[in-house]
């Protein structure tokens, strides 16, 4: 099925020896059959499930969880353990790198030379190059192939499988457009979600579980590693980063510095990198290349709103697997590399962005939550194959076929945006306690809590919602909401035990795309307030058309009302219940508290410090 397809031919970087002995005596048999039985007791060198079987192969869930024991057996300064179970029951497995030996939080926090990063792969269990270039990576740090000085300013924890019920959905026809490994995992878990849409929703235990170890540690840099679908192009790895405005200022221009010597590096080794684009016309690039900023349903939006760099590595599916795994090995040690020289910039400058979301400062200025791409552009060179548009017997549409000849696109790079919707930040936010399932939410985000001692009556700034219409499909396990919102002012009694979230601290961005219902991802979009918008009290046809002719008798107007409704909506027009609940809706009767968001904006700051509150 493949023979047309382009693969570099790259040696590994690890060779793969001509003898080896059966790791039974010195690992115990179970490890050793797992991980395929081989070790060279000459130089040390571990090797792995996709090296012995010459690039062809990724390992099980099993295989690769005995391979991380095995490599944590070796040395004393890595690690290997589990950070949550899946529905399944399945470990999700972490190794911890650190040259010093520290495996907790706490006591890698307390030096401030040192940096964390964060990678993880096959999120998407079906693109598994993550997984194998990282244990590449990890290995060759343990056996010296790599100089272990990489780890001096920098502790790496490593999640190789993070999608571990999907991964064991193994088989060969898992991804249609991948070209290898042989077999692979789903790309969703056991209850068909998306991991890489629950971010900031977190519906799903592993999501779940995942922030409670980016709360705990609170990385510096992010990776999270996967393959891209799409058109057919010479590059084997593509990479999104937060560079177009949801990033703090100072660490998205660290970030463009961080990505420059990057594409240096891997371009001298021959992997020329490009950044993740869409096409203007699709899998087109002479129409035009075009970028995005991610919301935080995804891993490098959430972590920018996190005040974290992330990186999206996109290895090129078309590729042959040893290909995308190689290239993405070179991309995650020449992350290393620039982290272990710029840790010093890099923990000041997190700490700063972290200061600053905290201040009063970021709140005086809009804060923008939707982006959207302009039309500026600029000359990009990019490195595709020839390609014509090709009319369709048999669908009766047009499709793009590729040729095998590379070809070097002078086109034109979209990647220039700007706000389409800012809003203005609160001092803070006030959520009554019943809704619990946003408050726990919340804390997992790692958002700090304090709560209302007392009954109290506030100000407030809120939303009123309208024309309130669900997504008929479902998306993710939910539908998510569209609407109208108007801001709106009242008092409003809060009970004890409200939760009053100030946002005085550095997780500010991240809760106001929670709790902002015009957000991409705010917590109304993906239904978690759909309650509000319930009618809970009717009314019987004969009490109302009674009372329908007691209001025209008294207030005349409502004739006039009724005729301009009934001419802007002739469906209105022809439904005799809708005609009743808009005179219903003008009754004392009427719930006035439908569609009102039930958090409350609290604007100024002096009242939130008179507040009886405790944690």
């Amino acid at each position: 099925m493949y023979a047309q397809i382009r693969g570099y031919a790259i040696p590994l970087l690890a060779v793969v020896l001509t003898v080896v002995l059966a790791a039974d005596a010195v690992f115990g048999a179970d490890v050793g059959d797992a991980v395929g039985g081989a070790r060279d007791t000459n130089n040390g060198e571990l090797l792995s499930t996709f090296e012995i079987s010459g690039g062809q192969t990724t390992p099980r869930y099993a295989e690769t969880v005995a391979f991380c024991r095995r490599l944590a057996d070796v040395v004393p300064w890595l690690h290997a353990t589990a950070f949550g179970v899946s529905p399944q029951g399945r470990a999700l497995p972490l190794l911890i790198a650190d040259r010093h030996g520290r495996f907790t939080p706490g006591t890698v926090r307390k030096d401030s030379t040192q940096v964390v990063l964060l990678v993880e792969a096959c999120i998407h269990a079906g693109e598994s190059c993550g997984k194998d270039a990282g244990l590449l990576l990890l290995r060759d740090l343990v056996t010296g192939v790599l100089d272990r000085s990489l780890l001096d300013h920098v502790t790496v924890l490593f999640v190789p499988i993070f999608n571990v019920d999907g991964h064991e959905r193994f088989g060969p026809y898992n991804r249609i457009n991948q070209n290898g490994p042989e077999q692979m995992g789903w790309r969703v878990n056991a209850r068909n979600l998306n991991l890489n849409r629950d971010f900031l929703k977190a519906d799903t235990p592993e999501m779940q579980a995942w922030l409670r170890l980016f709360r705990a540690w609170l990385p510096d840099f992010f990776i999270d590693v996967h393959s891209t679908d799409g058109a057919d192009f010479q590059y084997a790895t593509t990479y999104g980063l937060a560079t177009r405005g949801n990033l703090d200022a100072g660490l998205t221009a660290w970030s463009q510095q961080y990505i420059n010597a990057v594409d240096s590096e891997l371009a001298a080794a021959g992997y020329p990198l490009a950044p993740y684009v869409g096409f203007r016309t699709r899998h087109q690039p002479a129409t035009g290349l075009t970028t995005w900023v991610a919301p935080p349903r995804f891993s490098h939006g959430y972590t920018a709103v996190q005040n974290r760099p992330g990186l999206l590595i996109e290895a090129h599916m078309l590729k042959d697997y040893r290909t995308r795994v190689l290239s993405t090995y070179e991309m995650l040690r020449s992350t290393l590399v620039h982290l272990n020289r710029k840790h010093a910039e890099l923990r000041r400058l997190v700490a700063a962005a972290d200061r600053a979301a905290a201040s009063a400062e970021f709140r005086a200025e809009p804060f923008a939550l939707r982006y959207e791409r302009t039309d500026n552009s600029v000359p990009y060179d990019y490195l595709g194959y020839g390609y014509e548009v090709v009319d369709s017997e048999l669908s009766g549409g047009q499709w793009v076929r590729f040729s095998d000849q590379p070809e070097a696109f002078a086109t034109r790079l979209y990647d220039q945006h700007r706000p389409s919707l800012s809003v203005r930040l609160p001092a803070a936010y006030i959520v009554p306690p019943e809704w619990t399932t946003v408050l726990e939410r919340l804390e997992l985000h790692g958002v700090e809590i304090h709560w209302l001692g007392e009954q109290r009556e506030l100000a407030i700034r809120t939303y009123r919602f309208r024309d309130v219409t669900w997504q008929e499909r479902p998306y993710e396990g939910r539908h998510p909401v569209r609407f109208t919102a108007e801001t709106m002012t009242e008092r409003r009694v809060f009970p004890a035990g409200s939760a009053v979230v100030s946002m005085n601290q550095r997780t500010a961005r991240l809760i106001a795309h929670a709790l902002e219902p015009q957000g991409p991802d705010s917590f109304v979009q993906w239904g978690f307030f759909d309650p509000i918008f319930s009618r809970v009290e009717y009314v019987e046809d004969y009490v109302i058309e009674t009372m329908m002719r007691e209001m025209i008798a008294e207030n005349p107007a409502l004739v006039d009302s009724l005729a301009v409704r009934k001419a802007d909506d002739p469906e209105f027009a022809e439904n005799p219940w809708a005609i009743r609940y808009w005179f219903y809706e003008q009754t004392p009767y009427y719930d006035q508290r439908v569609g009102i968001y039930p958090v409350g904006l609290i604007d100024d700051g002096a009242v939130v410090e008179t507040l009886p509150l405790g944690r």
